[in-house]
């Protein structure tokens, strides 16, 4: 008797199975015969038709068996075979309980790793790098954009240092002949002290502007000479034979 309880209980949960599963898929093909474009009797027709093609065929079903007993078999050995298949165990694999456990091994790696902490972002430019970099760009007034793009700094770290500088935002600033968000001339900071008597580079005329810090001697190699560049000093070449 134990050697048949496994299939036993194979067949009955099967069976238990087959019940639901067939009313689930009868009502729900029954349904698809309703009409959403038609309304009254005429939408409710498809639905009408389908239920009673199904009672027809148990009618004809049992009107057979009736007649013919011997198909029973048939019936019953088809039953039987339908719940042999639906009363299949879940299978348990080794994957899954591996699967099951993955998410507590990640979490105490996680744990003994740490909470990852997010890089702290740089701080906002002071209100005198703000000033310097406004009157830089300013023509006469300035636009956020020409700011951050001087800065090297995304447009809204460039309002935001503004706005917490306090130095106004207008919208219709205009600049070079364009007309965007901005600072207006009169509402730019002056510069601080050291900044305003930081003296200008002198030009003498006739002599381009070097205003980088660039000014690293320049060695060329040629056929046979060495070329030294004194950037600091463009008219004075050392050339070595």
């Amino acid at each position: 008797m134990s050697r048949l309880r496994p299939a036993a209980d194979r067949l009955a949960r099967g069976a238990a199975r087959i019940g639901p599963a067939l009313s689930r898929r009868t009502v729900a093909w029954v349904r698809r015969g309703h009409r959403d474009d038609l309304t009254g009797l005429a939408a409710h027709l498809g639905t009408i038709a389908r239920a009673a093609l199904i009672a027809l065929g148990i009618y004809l079903l049992a009107r057979a068996v009736r007649a013919t007993p011997s198909l029973m078999w048939v019936v019953a050995g088809v039953g039987l075979a339908t719940a042999w298949r639906a009363g299949r165990p879940a299978p348990v694999e080794r994957g899954e309980e591996e699967a099951s456990e993955a998410p507590v091994e990640g979490a105490e790696e996680a744990a003994e790793e740490g909470p990852e902490v997010a890089p702290a972002e740089p701080p906002l430019p002071t209100r005198e790098e703000l000033a310097v970099a406004l009157r830089a760009v300013a023509d006469p007034h300035a636009h956020t954009a020409a700011v951050a793009t001087h800065m090297e700094l995304p447009a809204e770290r460039v309002r935001a240092a503004l706005r917490e500088a306090g130095i106004p935002i207008s919208g219709g600033v205009r600049m070079r002949g364009s007309v965007s968000t901005g600072v207006r001339a009169a509402d730019i900071p002056p510069l601080s002290p050291a900044e305003a008597n930081t003296p200008a580079p002198v030009v003498v005329a006739g002599q381009a502007s070097n205003n980088n810090s660039n000014n690293a001697v320049r060695v060329k190699h040629g056929e046979g000479t060495v070329t030294v560049y004194d950037l600091a000093d463009t008219h004075r070449h050392h050339k070595i034979a």
